[in-house]
């Protein structure tokens, strides 16, 4: 028995059915029916495309998909929910398909078979669409490539071109006459540009800052009978320098076909790599070290385990990078790499001598072109956060491997504090012997007691973090060079008095004990609190044979870790410096514990450090600002060095600074009070600071702070005195840089003002409103004098300035006033411009009553009417004078085409705006018609403003 269907279906046939049974519906694969009822595995239904023809057909044939149901009832059309450039592809497909045979059979071969081929790529990219598998920002991509082919297949088949507005068909009916026109014209530049390049690449589309670069190991063709490591990071060959983090992969000495289940510690991802990077000459490197014998032809166990090293490896991925906007890299590619071995003194160059092809350096390992690395890479761009949700299979489980500093935009949250330090290179006396020795350096953190620090010294990404970390022992060498790089994972609370100490032991070949040889150190923070400084550092070596000496660091830690200069230095002071270099010292004595620790003047040992930390500083005086409560009175001198910070040291510590500032603005201290002046110009310097094009990706990381970390509920009172204050000096003061930097922040200056005022009203039941809104009407009426000001060169950049951060001002007032209040202060402030203005404040003007008319204040009915008599007015005015005619005509058809679609609210719904509606177009006849008839007439025909 056939049964309605409880709700409505809609699906699409699988299969072919050619209907032969009684009843049946011929049906073809693709082709969209709806579902009227069902009875034992059949369905009885219509096809879309002839809704008069109804019949049965098999249940199995057909896919259910979801639905949309438009205009309800009677004369209801159900339409299937699907992506609208899915959609649109094959519709395309099907008209194209007959005019494609068309083509053949009037031997057209040329159309023929370049439409052939856009066919061909518009049926690839629609399975992409519809598999899901590719990322937003793919996505994107794609659908800018889907339109281009779609419109340059259209042009050269002569058919109508298709609106679009994102990349999607827009409905006509549903836009205003303008903006259908605005729609056709950005259309037509679209497809002209791709007709004029003589190519269908898709349009540009804004990428993020950020990009990572995906690497999975997929084999290592060779075992040696020992435990393997192998550390990957990326290096930049014309600067000689690492720019990641060590990766590192690990596998047993029976290879890595025995870890097939843990192949996810096998990849990563090297994160943050910003433009520049990728412009970078680039190459992934990889160091190969076995773990096991002293002498690898030695077959007998050995008691004791040493890092030795094996070989070296490199693929260049600048050329791959440097592809990206192809798309090259948008899928995962494989790579083979060669594996290359030499003597022990040239390990950690190794990577640089294959690099630069000097090849009588190094030999294929065992002579065996096949052994090798098989890598696959593949790049991302994006925010990591939203790549892992985009791609959660991938990220599952995935190592991240960081950059050697920072990204190019550092968000609140992102908590960072990591300590690098690069074993370089030692130089150790033979002591009477005539063969090298064999020097192993173990690595510790330490505290002012003595303890180990646990589990704080990480090798590399993707290994648990250990207590101690051995270095590479490289055989028979007096001047080892190892260039091993760890991360010191120190938490922030246990760096004041921690130390690294470095000790050095001799390995003997006969499996004897190490023989402690010595040992250096070094302060991770002075007592001003600032961290060890970026760069070379040199240590001296301090002779001790007996390592119980080492368990109490007083013995050593009063003695110098390396030349009185500081004990570090930067590679510019090696280079540039004239200075002699002083005199070693002699033995130093501890008189506290009565021992010796004598050092020889020919043995040192250089190390590198870079600090990547949101949270500790290398520079003092920022930490002056960072602990200002500690001593409030340096205030002012700290906020004066405060502002010769250069600003990347600055940005990256944006929030904690902002912090700083703010409390000294909340706080009832009588030396912040009495500096808010200063403490003002400050916040001003750094929020200028946004309006460099090297900082302008931190503007979301301050709209971000603002929404989500800034907590000073008082400081609104403080902010609209200074800014008031400014406004009531344009006219006295000499040099307006200060007052120009104040307006040219106005926009965040109030957002933090709005949000601080949301802030103390929820904490107070909107206690002191009244107050706060005579503040504003204060401070807006300062500002309508400085702008009624007129003919004074030196005041009118800092009126352009404040009339272009008022169409943002207003939309944040709408925070905290009603909008009627707001559309006042919009109208007050229009008028009170100079009648006679300088070109820049006009256009200025114009540019704020665009995005005035764009905003919710020209959407809401009582302030529109307010507003609608002024704007025209202004509108009338400028045209008259043809001043910015391309800046009026773009407000006025913004203007219509919001009454249009107004209009069409109050017909359908809202019969009582209809009224309003009408009369607002009465003021535009009235006001602007005669004018625009006489501007139209008298314009140039080719003049941009006629063509758009």
């Amino acid at each position: 028995m056939w049964n309605p269907t409880k709700n409505k279906k809609l699906g699409v046939c699988i299969y072919n059915y050619d209907g032969n049974t009684k009843y049946g519906l011929p049906l073809e694969i693709g082709e969209t029916v709806q579902i009227l009822e069902e009875n034992g595995g059949w369905y009885r239904g219509f096809s879309i495309r002839n809704k008069s023809l109804k019949g049965i057909f098999p249940a199995s044939y057909i896919h259910l998909k979801a639905f949309h149901i438009y205009n309800e009832g009677l004369y209801e059309t159900v339409a299937p929910v699907e992506d609208p450039t899915v959609k649109e592809v094959a519709c395309v497909l099907r008209e194209w398909h007959i005019i494609w045979k068309r083509l053949y059979i009037r031997r057209e071969t040329s159309l023929f078979q370049r439409l052939l081929a856009v066919m061909r790529d518009l049926i690839e990219w629609r399975r992409q669409l519809i598999t899901g598998t590719i990322t937003q920002d793919q996505i994107r991509e794609l659908k800018c490539q889907i339109t281009g082919k779609i419109d340059w297949g259209n042009r050269q088949l002569g058919l109508d071109l298709v609106p679009r507005l994102n990349n999607e068909v827009v409905d006509p009916d549903s836009l205003s006459p303008i903006a259908l026109h605005q729609v056709h014209v950005q259309s037509s530049e679209n497809v002209a540009g791709l007709l004029g390049r003589g190519t269908t690449k898709r349009k540009e589309v804004k990428r993020s800052p950020n990009h990572h670069l995906y690497l999975s190991m997929r084999d290592f063709s060779c075992s040696l009978g020992e435990d393997m490591e192998i550390f990957f990071f990326l290096y930049d060959a014309q600067q000689a320098e690492t720019i990641s983090e060590r990766f590192l992969v690990r596998f047993a000495k029976y290879g890595m076909s025995h870890f097939v289940e843990k192949l996810h510690n096998a990849s990563t991802i090297f994160t943050d790599l910003g433009e520049a990077d990728l412009n970078r000459e680039l190459y992934l490197v990889a160091h190969i070290i076995r773990s096991g014998r002293m002498l690898n032809d030695s077959r007998k166990s050995a008691l004791h385990s040493y890092r030795r090293p094996y070989g070296c490896s490199v693929l260049n991925i600048s050329d791959i990078l440097c592809e990206k906007s192809e798309g090259s890299l948008e899928e995962e590619r494989e790579f083979t790499t060669k594996v290359y071995t030499c003597s022990e003194s040239d390990f950690s160059q190794l990577h640089e001598f294959i690099i630069k092809k000097l090849s009588n350096k190094f030999n294929v390992l065992s002579g065996q072109q096949n052994y090798g690395i098989v890598l696959s890479l593949r790049l991302f761009n994006g925010e990591l956060s939203q790549l892992q949700q985009d791609t959660p299979l991938l990220f599952k489980n995935l190592i991240i491997t960081h950059k050697l500093g920072f990204s190019d935009v550092i968000m609140p949250g992102d908590v960072r504090n990591d300590l690098y330090l690069t074993l370089e290179k030692g130089d150790f006396e033979k002591g009477g012997k005539s063969t090298g020795k064999n020097i192993e350096a173990t690595i510790f953190l330490v505290n002012s007691e003595g303890l180990i620090l646990e589990k704080c010294i990480n090798p590399g990404s993707g290994h648990e973090n250990v207590s101690k970390y051995h270095s590479v022992v490289l055989y028979h060498n007096n001047t080892p060079r190892w260039v091993e790089m760890i991360k010191l994972a120190v938490p922030i609370e246990k760096f004041d008095g921690a130390h690294v100490r470095i000790e050095y032991r001799h390995c003997s070949t006969r499996d004897k004990e190490k023989k402690l040889l010595g040992f250096s150190f070094i302060q991770l923070m002075d007592d001003k609190g600032t961290i060890l400084k970026n760069g070379s550092h040199e240590l001296y070596v301090y002779k001790c044979e007996d390592g119980p000496k080492l368990q109490d660091p007083r013995a050593y830690l009063s003695l110098p870790s390396g030349p009185k200069e500081g004990g570090s230095t930067t590679p510019n002071s090696i280079c540039n410096s004239n200075a002699p270099v002083p005199p070693s010292p002699p033995p130093f004595p501890n008189p506290a514990s009565g021992q010796f620790f004598s050092r020889s003047s020919r043995e040192t040992v250089h190390i590198r450090t870079l600090l990547c930390s949101t949270k500790l500083t290398q520079n003092g005086d920022l930490l002056s600002l960072l602990k200002w409560k500690a001593h409030p009175d340096r205030i002012q001198d700290t906020l004066h060095k405060v502002m010769k910070l250069n600003g990347e040291e600055t940005v990256k510590f944006l929030q904690d600074i902002l912090d700083a500032l703010f409390s000294m603005f909340s706080t009832g201290d009588g030396n912040s009070t009495s500096n808010s002046g200063l403490v003002f110009k400050v916040l001003v310097h750094i929020l200028s600071l946004l309006e460099d094009n090297k900082f302008e990706h931190f503007k979301p990381v301050m709209d971000a702070y603002i929404t989500g970390h800034f907590a000073a509920a008082l400081v609104y009172k403080g902010l609209i005195s200074c800014v008031k204050h400014c406004a009531d000096l344009v006219r006295d003061a000499d040099k307006q840089d200060a007052i120009q930097k104040c307006f040219r922040s106005l926009e965040y200056i109030f957002k933090f003002i709005i949000q601080s005022r949301i802030l103390f009203a929820r904490a107070t039941g909107d206690q002191s409103e009244e107050a706060f809104k005579a503040d504003l009407y204060s401070l807006f009426n300062s500002f309508n004098r400085m702008l009624a000001i007129n003919h004074d060169l030196i005041i009118l950049p800092t009126q352009i300035a404040l009339v272009s951060s008022f169409g943002q001002i207003y939309v944040q007032l709408l925070n905290v006033l009603p909008v009627q209040e707001v559309a006042k202060i919009v109208k007050l402030t229009i008028d009170c411009l100079p009648p006679e203005p300088n070109v820049a404040l006009v256009q200025a003007k114009l540019r704020c009553i665009h995005d005035t008319v764009k905003s919710e204040i020209f959407q809401n009915i009582d302030s529109r009417v307010e507003l609608f008599e002024v704007f025209t007015r202004h509108l009338k005015k400028h045209m008259l004078q043809q001043q910015e005619l391309t800046m009026c005509a773009t407000i006025l058809g913004d203007m219509l085409t919001y009454l249009h679609h107004e209009h069409t609210k109050s017909t359908q719904k809202y019969h009582s705006a209809s009224n309003v509606v009408s009369r607002e177009v009465e003021i535009l006849v009235l006001v602007l018609l005669e004018t625009l008839i006489y501007c139209v007439k008298d314009m140039d025909r080719s003049s941009l403003v006629m063509v758009n």
